[in-house]
């Protein structure tokens, strides 16, 4: 089947008025369960109006990059959608916190178009637009570009031979953790770090230190590398300058770049820059029972609901209003998910893996349901089943991608019908922004 891309299915709504409706929408109209549950907050309505405020004045202030804008903030408002639906279900008839959604963040996305960014961030922000679509790791990019880039190699430290330098007391200290095992190697820098990763979660143990002869002198450690978890970690010289560098866990439409440069005795202050990004849809592979693969038909059908639920996740976008046996049918359904042999729900229940029916199309990906995924009517071949869609999991993990499945009701027990796998790629550039560099994590 064609690739169906997300910016063709949003080239229609960006003309529509649902747009203009979410950025500070009249809550008189509001209609979804997310619309209701921001006006019900003050906190997070008064968010919501100053955003659509930031929105509409980068719209008049940049009118060459209106596409880009409005493409973006749809894809923004898709994530806020995101949010406030999770919120609802784990703590149901609560009012919304004003940190639900990551307005701040994205009002400064809106109001740092215009920010001029500092070495060598600036180099970095001309070749964004030069980055081949799907690429997760920008960094890898700059040198094809015309950015001068040169990044460390890792430098066991396994036993105390391996560190090639005479370490003052901080570092003699990280050098006898159990957890260092690495020192950053770039030749001709003044400055590394030693690091380790800890945990399932990746988080990052760093002790930078200059390079004095042959000692290892401790620096303060800059935000770029403080104690944060799932990012990406690097020292590198760009130009003249050397740096730290973190890079946010990827995601399809969005990096977010921090740098620290090397000031000669310790890093300077940190510069954040966000770079936004299209993205697309694609089916990885489709399956119907009981060993079938591809199934093409199914995979059209759940292309369609991917692509409205994508819009906006919730269960109320793939809603429909059944009647007669249809009804009749689905609510069987509903009640065979919610028992104690069915699928995984709010209430309860054993999250599914994505079945694919001994085909094997989703070896490799993250193919576990989480027990928050939605239920949602789904007509497939003329049967009415159950349709049951997800980000991809395993564990707590969870990636950007979409697994969709449907099963019937055989007996008092669900029988799995068909799945899909649908990837999530990054598309083209749409633009950057400098913003506020947010304070260190703690964990």
């Amino acid at each position: 089947m064609p690739t169906p891309t997300r910016s063709i299915a949003l080239a229609v709504l960006l003309c529509s008025p649902v747009l203009t409706h979410a950025a500070g929408f009249d809550c008189a109209k509001a209609g979804t369960p997310v619309e209701k549950a921001i006006c019900a907050s003050p906190k997070v309505s008064a968010l919501d109006g100053e955003l659509g405020q930031a929105f509409r004045a980068a719209l008049a202030a940049h009118p060459g990059m209106a596409d880009a804008l409005k493409l973006d903030q749809r894809h923004w408002l898709a994530e806020r959608d995101a949010a406030v639906w999770s919120q609802l279900r784990m703590a149901p008839g609560k009012p919304l916190p004003a940190t639900v959604a990551s307005y701040r963040a994205r009002i400064d996305v809106l109001k740092g178009l215009d920010t001029p960014a500092p070495a060598p961030l600036d180099r970095i922000r001309t070749v964004l637009d030069k980055v081949s679509d799907g690429s997760r790791d920008v960094l890898d990019q700059l040198g094809e570009h015309g950015v001068p880039i040169t990044r460390s190699t890792d430098g066991d430290v396994e036993k105390p031979g391996d560190f090639p330098f005479q370490p003052d007391k901080t570092v003699a200290a990280a050098l006898a953790s159990a957890n260092t095992t690495y020192w950053r190697k770039l030749p001709g820098s003044p400055v590394s770090s030693l690091y380790a990763m800890e945990g399932t979660m990746h988080c990052w143990d760093e002790t930078p230190f200059r390079i004095d002869g042959k000692k290892a002198i401790a620096v303060p450690t800059p935000v770029s590398w403080s104690g944060d978890c799932m990012s990406q970690h690097d020292l590198a010289k760009i130009g003249d300058d050397y740096v730290a560098l973190w890079l946010a866990y990827p995601t399809p439409d969005e990096m977010i770049l921090q740098t620290a440069r090397w000031e000669g005795k310790a890093f300077g202050k940190d510069a954040r820059l966000v770079a936004r990004f299209d993205y697309t849809l694609s089916v990885k592979g489709s399956a119907c029972a009981p060993k079938q693969s591809p199934c093409d038909d199914f995979a059209t059908t759940a292309m369609a609901a991917v692509a409205r639920y994508d819009r906006s996740p919730m269960a109320a976008t793939l809603a429909r209003n059944l009647a007669g046996k249809d009804k009749a049918t689905y609510d069987a359904l509903v009640a065979a998910a919610k028992g104690g042999k069915g699928l995984a729900t709010s209430n309860g229940g054993v999250a599914p893996d994505l079945p694919d029916f001994g085909s094997g199309y989703a070896d490799g990906v993250m193919a576990g349901y989480s027990e928050d995924a939605d239920v949602f009517p789904l007509t497939f071949r003329g049967e009415t089943l159950l349709g049951y869609i997800d980000h991809g999991h395993v564990g707590w993990r969870v990636n950007n991608d979409w697994i969709v499945s449907a099963w019937r009701l055989k007996g008092d027990a669900l029988e799995p019908v068909a799945s899909v796998y649908v990837e999530v790629k990054r598309g083209a550039f749409l633009l950057s922004s400098m913003v506020p560099v947010p304070p260190p994590e703690e964990h």
